[in-house]
């Protein structure tokens, strides 16, 4: 009965409520001895500061910033354009397709966004430097450069295969089709494979998608500076009978009744024994520069005298 009572007197004890702070009384009787007028005078202007500050920094500094610092179009300085660009203006479609009209100067990432956005346009094949200068920026540019037309065979017309043309660069990196005219096909070196359709779904400024031009791609890349000198009409591709680092042989063909030339593999990629690419072009230009030699038949300059020439 003892223990009972100690209970229930316990319970009404904690079941009192708690006193508020004598502070809190006080604090509320100032709130309430303050004029409503002067609350208003206190909290009208530090609403308006609150809004005016951050109505500024989202919205007033971003505009003063575009307008003094942002990109404009006239004030972007890139490399001039090879003479293949004939229909594309990089400059106008990089800014039409981005939102370099929003970048500013000020801002550090603004460099690395304008590399970005002109690495992926397809006529590009690297962003070397962006350098900001007074009133505007400079951009380094590299382009693709055309080094081969992949004929792609559609059709026959009176006994005669019908060819469509891919322009690719040295990556076999498919160019944009539009700068380019059936004339144009001539003043490149011409890829055909012998084994298989050649055709590709990529887009502009995509892989070929084929191993078999990526090779041959390559080794236009490396005879293009001497092409119109050696007389050089095309590069055939065909499968190797040999194992190794390459399944494909290159073989180059001339013009004006001149030798063919069996390459072997593409630079690079040289098999075991085979002479590398810059031996095989001495002995190329051997036989260019010796009217004796520059008539028809094959050449090995693969060093592999077994390989069977067609």
């Amino acid at each position: 009965m003892e223990a009972k009572r100690k209970r229930m007197a316990s319970v009404e004890v904690n079941s009192q409520p708690r006193q508020p702070p004598i502070f809190w009384d006080h604090f509320v009787s100032w709130i309430r001895s303050i004029p409503r007028a002067a609350i208003l005078s206190m909290v009208g202007p530090s609403v308006l500061c609150i809004v005016g500050y951050f109505g500024w920094l989202y919205y007033g500094a971003h505009n003063l910033d575009m307008a003094y610092y942002g990109l404009k179009k006239e004030n972007i300085h890139v490399t001039d354009q090879p003479p293949w660009l004939k229909r594309t203006n990089v400059l106008d479609e990089v800014f039409e397709l981005s939102s370099l009209s929003r970048q500013s100067m000020l801002d550090s990432k603004t460099p690395g966004y304008i590399a970005s956005v002109f690495d992926a346009h397809p006529s590009v094949r690297k962003t070397h430097r962006v350098q900001q200068m007074a009133g505007g920026v400079k951009i380094d540019l590299e382009y693709r450069v055309p080094v081969a037309m992949v004929g792609s065979q559609r059709g026959i017309k009176n006994g005669q295969p019908i060819y469509k043309y891919f322009a690719v660069d040295a990556d076999a990196v498919l160019l944009d089709a539009d700068n380019f005219t059936e004339d144009d096909v001539r003043l490149y070196i011409t890829i055909y494979a012998s084994s298989g359709a050649v055709d590709t779904n990529s887009k502009k400024g995509k892989p070929f998608g084929d191993p078999r031009i990526e090779e041959a791609a390559r080794l236009c890349s490396y005879l293009s500076p001497i092409r119109e000198a050696a007389k050089i009409s095309r590069v055939q591709v065909y499968p190797s009978p040999h194992t190794g680092r390459t399944k494909w042989r290159l073989e180059i063909l001339t013009t004006d009744s001149g030798p063919s030339f069996l390459w072997g593999s593409c630079p690079g990629m040289e098999g075991l024994g085979e002479p590398l690419a810059d031996a095989k072009l001495k002995q190329l230009l051997a036989v260019v520069s010796d009217s004796k030699r520059w008539t028809k038949g094959m050449i090995d300059l693969s060093g592999s005298q077994s390989l069977t020439t067609h």
